[in-house]
């Protein structure tokens, strides 16, 4: 188990060290707060070289409540979406989770 206490899942945490020693590539990531701990986990992913699948139906976040003067209320399907189109195209987005095949390392 990982237990992370921090955004990103990588940091003060054995992940790395991990997933290297299982030999794993292909990271798919899921969670919840799309736009701070799944992008920091994704994000950090990138940078140490692994592979990242992001499936649109498994990742969350809450309504990002309006701001006067500023914005009306940002619906958590659309802040989703933008941390996912954030990531750029080194990430693979699919839509379900369910289509993300994992095979054996």
């Amino acid at each position: 188990m990982v237990r992370k206490t921090v955004d990103d899942g990588f940091e003060e945490t054995g992940l790395e060290e991990l997933l290297r020693e299982a030999g794993v590539a292909d990271l798919a990531i899921c969670g919840v707060m799309s736009e701070m701990c799944v992008s920091a986990t994704a994000r950090t992913a990138l940078e140490l070289g692994f592979r990242v699948v992001l499936p649109h139906d498994a990742h969350a976040t809450y309504d990002i409540p309006a701001a006067e003067g500023i914005s009306d209320l940002v619906p958590a399907a659309v802040a989703s979406r933008v941390a996912e189109w954030a990531l750029g195209d080194e990430v693979e987005i699919v839509a379900r989770a369910r289509d993300v095949r994992f095979t054996k390392p």
